[in-house]
């Protein structure tokens, strides 16, 4: 059994019902990993719900959670009587308002840069080399696969595949550990549910959007920033799907999608932006982090929030022409300050291997 899976069980076996939380976007690799590592404490006896903070938008994504029976509930608050503790999969930070403070984190797992905010677990796994995090947690299914009876089995399996595969962008972003647990988890899953979420087209409000953003874009440089305007907090991932055709569709080196998204039930208003990367030397990490502790990002992709609720009832209009001179503004610096940093750490290697080679 690998070091891992024996460290998680240790660390869960000693609580009689968790929290399993998807805080950020419930997309499949949160789900999928959140989804097994729920079945995973069933065959050790202990009791778990999954929650999210959002509601799932995408169609391809609510198809997932309908054919794989994936039971998620919504609560935008967290609440967590009856739990003991809680886990935290896919996202960069494992501190939660109001559950942070009543229950201990049972388990951190994901594979984004560390937040530097984040408390400490019970047990931690953070692989910024992985593609994903369904492929973390595929390590404990391939451990503890025999425990699991055969239906359990593919629905995970099946599950863990689509969430690695929409992760790495169709494994084009694979990492060695992506293509190891794939390879194992295709012995298991369902071919037909995978070939039947991959032919769900997007939804027209979808479409809509994407259209929008082609009508409102500003080409700075080798960069490319398109505007969406307001959308409600139902088709918040609209963004991020809109990032990666649009960067899939151009050859520019970096795209960025923005918005401002009206959440009626929190009352919120706040601006998002989706960064998708053709570079690999881009740290968009610490690009997000000098703006905002409110996003991350990792290798080829990024996001990031920022609260409006100040300028709630301030014209439509007007703040969105405010947002979006601000947005643009921010990353046509970011952009060249970008270019400085990557030539200055390239300087420095070649002078370093100047040196070695004097040395010698």
């Amino acid at each position: 059994m690998d070091e891992s899976t024996e460290k998680f069980l240790s660390a869960v076996k000693k609580y009689k019902k968790i929290l399993i939380a998807i805080v950020g976007s419930p997309d499949p690799d949160a789900i999928a990993s959140s989804f097994a590592i729920m079945e995973i404490l069933k065959i050790q006896k202990i009791d778990s719900a999954i929650v999210s903070q959002r509601e799932v938008s995408l169609s391809q994504n609510r198809a997932f959670m309908k054919l794989l029976k994936i039971p998620m509930k919504v609560d935008s608050q967290f609440h967590c009587d009856g739990f003991d503790a809680y886990i935290v999969t896919d996202f960069q930070l494992n501190l939660i308002k109001n559950v942070s403070e009543k229950i201990p984190c049972a388990a951190h797992i994901d594979h984004h840069e560390p937040d530097k905010n984040r408390i400490p677990a019970d047990f931690t796994l953070i692989r910024t080399d992985c593609g994903s995090t369904s492929a973390l947690v595929t390590t404990f299914v391939k451990d503890l696969k025999d425990e699991l009876n055969a239906k359990d089995l593919q629905l995970i399996s099946t599950a863990l595949m689509f969430g690695i595969q929409t992760d790495t962008d169709s494994c084009v972003h694979a990492s060695e550990t992506d293509l190891e647990a794939i390879n194992f988890l295709s012995q298991f899953a369902n071919s037909k549910i995978i070939n039947k979420l991959n032919g769900i087209h997007f939804s027209e409000t979808t479409m809509s959007y994407y259209n929008r953003a082609l009508k409102n874009q500003t080409l700075y440089k080798d960069w490319c920033f398109y505007g969406i305007g307001f959308i409600d907090i139902l088709h918040r991932d609209s963004i991020a799907v809109i990032a990666d055709l649009l960067l899939r569709k151009n050859s520019h080196r970096l795209v960025a999608v923005y918005s401002i998204i009206y959440d009626e039930d929190m009352k919120e208003v706040y601006l998002d932006v989706s960064l998708r990367t053709k570079s690999k030397t881009l740290d968009l990490n610490s690009m997000i982090k000098k703006i905002t502790p409110s996003g991350g990002g990792r290798t080829f992709k990024g996001a990031y929030q920022v609260n409006l609720n100040y300028f709630r009832f301030t014209d439509k209009n007007h703040l969105w022409s405010l947002v979006e001179e601000a947005t643009i503004d921010w990353l046509k610096r970011s952009r060249d300050s970008s270019y400085l940093h990557e030539f200055s750490g390239i300087a420095k290697s070649f002078l370093n291997r100047i040196m070695d080679f004097l040395k010698k």
